[in-house]
């Protein structure tokens, strides 16, 4: 996907400048790399709801194609809008590291077994040349049962990619037994009708009888 970087002069804007731009779409980016002097940009955020830490892109910075990836992002907490992004950018033959989803594929037979399939790492970091990275990893579930787990060890890496920091006995995904929470009963309610009756005690009645 190419991405349109536009260039800025400012390094801050205030809070009206920021606004003024959201509404136009507009939205306040940083960009730095091993080859590029780091530098300040607007970016169109019309498709930014399926950005994601790790996102790749195909940019233009300074007369020159890059690859972008997505090394920070933020979201406004309650209106949940973009509000800064900061670009890694690298060279199309230039070899780094980033961070790419994780998603699975296939039906587990542990699934069938009543168990769940978890996804133990929500991304995973390869290192190659950016044209190299995949949008998703996707791991194939279809042999996976109940008790049983993936590691990095049975994965292979993308193509010209390799896996970066991660050890060969890390978990990746596991099939487990679905755990049921125990249903507490709930506290029978006493009404009136069902307590019984304050008896006189001997005490009592010998006062009764002195009265």
């Amino acid at each position: 996907m190419e991405l349109q970087l536009t260039p800025r002069k400012e390094t801050r804007l205030n809070s009206k400048e920021r606004h003024g731009y959201w509404e136009k779409g507009l939205v306040p980016a940083a960009v730095y790399g091993r080859s590029i002097d780091a530098g300040v940009c607007f970016v169109n955020a019309k498709h930014s709801r399926h950005w994601h830490r790790g996102s790749m892109f195909d940019v233009n910075w300074n007369g020159q194609p890059f690859k972008a990836s997505i090394d920070e992002i933020q979201w406004e907490p309650v209106s949940h809008r973009l509000i800064h992004v900061s670009f890694h950018l690298v060279g199309k033959n230039e070899k780094t590291h980033n961070t790419v989803p994780v998603r699975t594929t296939g039906q587990a037979p542990g699934e069938k077994e009543g168990g769940m399939v978890n996804i133990q790492l929500d991304s995973i970091s390869i290192e190659g040349k950016a044209d190299d990275f995949p949008e998703y990893y996707e791991i194939d579930v279809s042999a996976l049962h109940i008790g049983e787990k993936i590691t990095f060890a049975d994965l292979t890496p993308p193509p010209g990619c390799q896996w970066y920091h991660h050890d060969e006995d890390q978990t990746v995904v596991t099939c487990a037994h679905i755990k049921v929470q125990p249903v507490e009963e709930p506290e029978a309610e006493v009404s009136p009708a069902d307590v019984p009756a304050a008896q006189d005690t001997p005490a009592e009645d010998e006062q009764k009888d002195a009265a």
